[in-house]
């Protein structure tokens, strides 16, 4: 999380200050990566969280919950 956000509002600090300004293209990586700490958030959560892992696997899969009336 850190690793993605921190730079980018580092960069949005920066804006504000006159003498120090960030390049369009630095910034638009630094956005990027933003949007990468989203697209690598599930994998993380499957890494780390054994519930997540197991319903993202029945989503992946097309499973439906088991509906037998006991």
């Amino acid at each position: 999380f850190l690793f993605c956000w921190l730079p980018f509002f580092v960069a949005i600090v920066l804006q504000a200050c006159q003498s120090c300004q960030v390049s369009p293209t630095m910034f638009s990586v630094l956005t990027w990566l933003v949007y990468v700490n989203s697209a690598v958030n599930p994998v993380i959560y499957t890494i780390f969280i054994p519930e997540f892992k197991k319903a993202f696997k029945k989503i992946l899969l097309c499973r439906q919950p088991s509906r037998r009336v006991c």
